[in-house]
């Protein structure tokens, strides 16, 4: 949050800030007038919103909560200003806000103040004090972060808070996490309320979620919490909830064993701001003591299971010496072999026993057909597949699928030259976590002896293309040492009439299309990053006279226009 907002200490005469020549009053929900004189010595925030506005529609119910439990004291107001199209959606939006607003038909005075706060988008809270001094501009940052805790909204304020939050991490402890003000339990799915008391001295993880996008990681920590409960180890979990509906959440919880905080809590804000959450899900393990031992176990869980428990830098190393001995001893029937599913499938259905891929090259492809990325990708790989196979039949590519069900499989499979788990396969979800899979199109790169080469095949291919092909880092310096020779010799800066207004710059980049010849280009180019303006090297290194005749040969003939591949007459 910027220190200076662009409007702070800017001073403002509120009635004549809200009024119009010909008015002297605001309006409620009801379509009641309230004089604007009423706001005499009161702090005035200005709500720049519209009905249409996703944003909006998800702010106003928190600055909802926060008007009604300061709007008693009697000395703060809220106005909005409708950035709505017509006066019906602005009635139907205006229904659920308790504050006051400026009429809708007054549309001079709402462009007025959009120009004079400089509203470049919403939702957007100014808020100024008794006398009219602008305080922020940044409202609806200051009220998402420290709702009503923030009030009276001053930078003394916000500084106040943040020493006090400094304070708090220092002298942490599990009560001063878990208990506020209104109160000092955690709640169980069947509704109980449990005293924090009950959890001092023992680990505790607060499992930030939400049941609709934590529904992959959910079940693998039931299974970690049970495992540890029946070890009758000291631990607990203690969910941070941020699902938006109540339904939602009671019906996700019922199936839960560990404790929560109460469905929007005023704990839960003030717990993503401190423990900075950026991902979900997120697990942060304190100790015994209520300090906090690790920021995010997630991956850990993942990967690990009970065994990363009780989560101690000593366990991780430890941990650590364990995969790192797994890593020397890998091979591809360690990895792609379990029990009985010790095959993969080829085009024609066949089963192909694992044994018989020992000692090739193998891409591990981890795709879905739902996913555009991956459907964006398919056609770059079977290129690329195609090519090496032209030259090394022990190269082989199998699909790791995260379809929703057999038919999305079989139709997306059905459009490769290569093999495959079966769908639903269980090794997809152990091979997910030896290579940490976050995300799709993802490419793990497997040498002759089964141990894993690269994570990152996909930017290889991306970059080199069949080119790129072991993947080994030293066939990648070999590479490198190639684009190093190439551009031996070409000038480190150009000037060229194609950009006038800087010097291109020789730059190592991947992809990238030439604002010359419009083409794809990788590897060097000469840019101007102020610009976003590329060259091909070819381009930049003609001479201007070259490049305005080819530029004159590819203007299109009179009477005709060219979009695209295809010129029409005009």
């Amino acid at each position: 949050m910027a220190e200076q907002p662009p409007v702070a200490g800017d001073c403002h005469d509120v009635h004549s800030l809200l009024s119009s020549p010909d008015r002297a009053y605001l309006v409620n929900n009801h379509g009641d007038q309230v004089q604007i004189d009423s706001l005499k010595g009161k702090k005035v925030a200005l709500y720049f919103s519209a009905s249409w506005c996703g944003p909006c529609q998800r702010f106003t119910p928190n600055l909802v909560d926060v008007y009604n439990e300061l709007s008693p004291k009697g000395n703060f107001e809220i106005v909005f200003v409708s950035a709505d199209e017509d006066d019906e959606s602005f009635r139907g939006y205006f229904s659920k806000m308790p504050w006051l607003a400026v009429p809708f038909s007054d549309s001079e005075t709402r462009e007025r103040l959009d120009d004079l706060f400089k509203v470049r988008g919403i939702p957007y809270l100014v808020i100024l004090d008794e006398t009219g001094k602008a305080l922020t501009d940044e409202g609806v940052e200051m009220i998402g972060e420290y709702g009503v805790k923030g009030y009276p909204f001053t930078p003394e304020r916000i500084k106040e808070i943040k020493e006090e939050e400094a304070a708090a991490r220092r002298n942490q402890s599990l009560r001063s996490i878990l208990v506020s003000s209104s109160r000092d339990f955690v709640i169980s799915a069947d509704g109980k309320k449990v005293p924090v008391t009950e959890l001092e001295g023992k680990t505790v993880g607060l499992y930030f979620s939400s049941f609709k996008q934590c529904s992959d990681f959910t079940p693998r920590l039931i299974d970690v919490y049970e495992k540890l409960k029946a070890k009758g180890e000291n631990f607990e979990v203690v969910m941070i909830p941020l699902d938006e509906d109540e339904e939602i959440f009671q019906k996700g919880f019922e199936r839960i064993p560990w404790f929560a905080l109460p469905l929007k809590d005023e704990s839960n804000k003030k717990l993503i701001r401190y423990f900075e959450l950026s991902t979900l899900p997120t697990l942060v393990v304190l100790g015994v003591d209520g300090k906090t031992l690790h920021s995010n176990v997630a991956d850990a869980i993942e990967e690990h299971g009970a065994l990363a428990y009780p989560f101690t830098p000593e366990r991780f190393s430890e941990l650590e010496e364990i995969e790192k001995a797994k890593r020397e001893a890998q091979t591809l029937e360690s990895i792609l072999v379990s029990g009985d599913c010790d095959f993969v499938l080829g085009k024609d259905g066949a089963k192909i026993p694992v044994s018989d891929l020992v000692g090739k090259n193998i891409l591990l492809y981890f795709s879905a057909h739902w996913c555009p990325p991956c459907r964006a990708f398919m056609p770059k790989l079977i290129e690329v597949y195609q090519n090496i196979k032209a030259r090394d039949d022990a190269f082989e590519v199998i699909f790791i699928s995260s379809d929703r069900d057999q038919t999305s499989f079989n139709d997306y499979f059905s459009g490769m030259p290569w093999l495959a788990l079966p769908f639903g396969d269980k090794r997809k979800e152990s091979l997910g976590r030896l290579f940490k899979v976050r995300g799709i199109p993802m490419l793990v790169a497997i040498g002759p002896t089964g141990k894993t080469v690269t994570t990152e095949a996909r930017d290889l291919i991306m970059l080199h293309g069949a080119d790129a092909y072991p993947f080994t880092e030293e066939h990648l310096k070999k590479i490198e040492a190639q684009y190093v020779e190439m551009a031996k010799g070409w000038p480190e800066k150009v000037k060229r009439d194609l950009h006038e207004e800087h010097e291109l710059v020789l730059t190592r980049t991947q992809v990238y299309e030439c604002d010359g010849c419009d083409e794809v280009g990788h590897v060097w180019s000469y840019s101007c990053e102020e610009c976003n303006y590329d060259l091909h090297p070819k381009c930049a290194l003609k001479d201007d006279k070259q490049t305005k005749d080819d530029a004159e040969e590819e203007k299109p003939k009179d009477g005709w226009i060219c979009d695209g591949g295809v010129c029409f007459k005009a």
